[in-house]
């Protein structure tokens, strides 16, 4: 082989090797390109801080009346109208419903036929015994005796209709009181709560008219429940596992739930120790499997201005998480700590994610937040700490963009930003973090929302509320907003 010849293998071989190294920087490249560019979540600081996150359970609670009554229906009768629907207000003596009086008019009549029939049988004894007296006195006495019996025997059929004439006569008197009464009148002014139409063609175990929701039972077994004008209270709901946190005395604050800065302060009055009739719960909107028993609990308050009868509210303990505090308080759930030094992962200049450096204040140990001195700013955006997080990557405030392109499948599924190993039927949340990662005082939020309580076209939204990404909020950015906010 000639020199030219080994020349041309050798520069062949190294033009080769040249385009599979193009080649190869070029995928390379583009892979790195690929996973510098995965979409990371951001948020507003200010909005973050400007919504309630904290350490603490949070369970749901309606505005009820402190006084309710249940109002049954007789067992023996039908019912022909019900003259209230649910949500009306009614005055003492109203009339609520009405019984059907035709069978109960022929069943009136029927019993008093019995009863001239049973008065009919007494006179015919009593003139048995007149006519069987006179003809004893005509026969030899060997045969008086026969008739004294006859005497005897008729005595003794009397007082058996004697009896029968006296039930037979209570059995009218309280038919015709049953007429009288056929229309059944509020026992006091208030709200029609509920009305339970099942019950108006069943039978009834409560042979009372009236009875108070403290008295059992709740207002499961009534026909109509009507909750009193007046002061209201708050009815909790608890789950089992959570039963031990519910004692009496326990100041808490209630929240409105769609306005979280509206807050009520009471106190826990008291606690029922008999579960609720329930088919089990859903939690987020996914069944957690076995159901757990609810129990109800009630909360005094201070005052109820501003509450509207049957309102749905979030109840918290008060730890002082509604104290206002002076400077930048942030959620140690968006924090990261390498040894003493604490970091955010904040949307840079440039719009890319970038690790940034905090100068850490004090810590607040009942909202689990700290003082953040310097390094961030209400006007910056932050994400959800992640382990898939790449610097560099293009950051987002579109939640929907976000979830397309899988920017929140690393912050607990669905967007709800919440950490892994989070427990369920409707009890607190809890992080699972290595013991060396874990930050002093560090826990989940808690917010507890059972039985099915995300209303249909709403979603859990970032921040732990519930509500309809594409509508606005006080404090909140609206689409316009958000739309110069988008990757770049």
């Amino acid at each position: 082989m000639n020199k030219k010849v080994k020349v041309g293998i050798v520069l062949l071989v190294v033009a080769i090797l040249a385009v599979a190294g193009i080649i190869f920087a070029k995928k390379f490249m583009k892979k790195t390109e690929k996973d510098n560019g995965k979409l990371v979540y951001v948020q507003s600081v200010k909005d973050i801080t400007g919504v309630y996150v904290g350490l603490h359970n949070r369970y749901m609670g309606i505005v009820e009346s402190q006084e309710v009554k249940k109002v049954n229906k007789d067992s023996d009768k039908k019912i022909k109208e019900i003259k209230v629907k649910e949500g009306d207000s009614v005055k003492e003596g109203d009339p609520l419903f009405s019984y059907d009086t035709d069978d109960m008019e022929l069943e009136l009549q029927k019993k008093e036929i019995e009863l001239d029939e049973i008065g009919s049988n007494i006179s015919e004894l009593y003139n048995e015994i007149d006519e069987t007296d006179k003809q004893r006195e005509t026969v030899p006495d060997d045969m008086k005796y026969s008739y004294t019996s006859s005497i005897n025997l008729a005595y003794q059929k009397i007082k058996s209709y004697e009896y029968e004439k006296q039930q037979k006569e209570l059995e009218i008197e309280k038919q015709k009181e049953s007429i009288k009464n056929s229309v059944v009148k509020s026992p006091m002014n208030g709200v029609v709560k509920k009305i339970d139409k099942s019950k108006a063609d069943s039978n009834s175990n409560n042979e009372g008219m009236y009875m108070d929701e403290d008295m059992g039972g709740g207002t499961e077994d009534a026909f109509i429940t009507i909750m009193a004008n007046g002061e209201f209270h708050v009815k909790g709901t608890v789950s089992e596992t959570n039963l031990a946190s519910i004692v009496s005395g326990t100041p808490v604050i209630i929240r409105s739930r769609v306005d979280e800065t509206m807050t009520w302060a009471g106190v826990i009055d008291k606690l029922d120790y008999e579960p609720n009739k329930s088919e089990g719960d859903d939690f987020y909107g996914m069944n957690s499997g076995e159901g757990s028993s609810k129990y109800s609990f009630y909360v005094k308050l201070e005052t109820s201005e501003g509450l509207i009868l049957g309102q749905h509210l979030y109840i918290e303990p008060d730890y002082g998480q509604s104290e206002k505090k002076n400077g930048l308080y942030l959620s140690s759930y968006y924090l990261v700590q390498d040894g003493s030094d604490f970091y955010v992962w904040a949307r840079g200049k440039n719009k890319k994610i970038e690790k940034r450096k905090l100068n850490i204040g004090e810590y607040d140990e009942n909202n689990d937040s700290y003082e953040i001195l310097g390094g961030l700013t209400k006007e910056d955006y932050i994400a959800f700490p992640s382990d898939n997080i790449v610097e560099g990557s293009k950051t987002t405030t579109d939640m929907m963009e976000a979830m397309e392109n899988g920017a929140l499948d690393d912050m607990g599924g669905d967007g709800d930003m919440m950490p892994d190993g989070v427990a369920t039927d409707g009890d607190a949340f809890y992080e699972e973090v290595p013991n060396d990662d874990v930050m002093p005082g560090r826990q989940a939020p808690g917010v507890m929302i059972p039985d099915n309580e995300i209303p249909d076209g709403d979603v859990l939204l970032p921040d732990g509320t519930i509500g309809n990404p594409d509508e606005p909020v006080d404090g909140t950015e609206s689409s316009d907003d958000q739309a110069g906010e988008k990757s770049e």
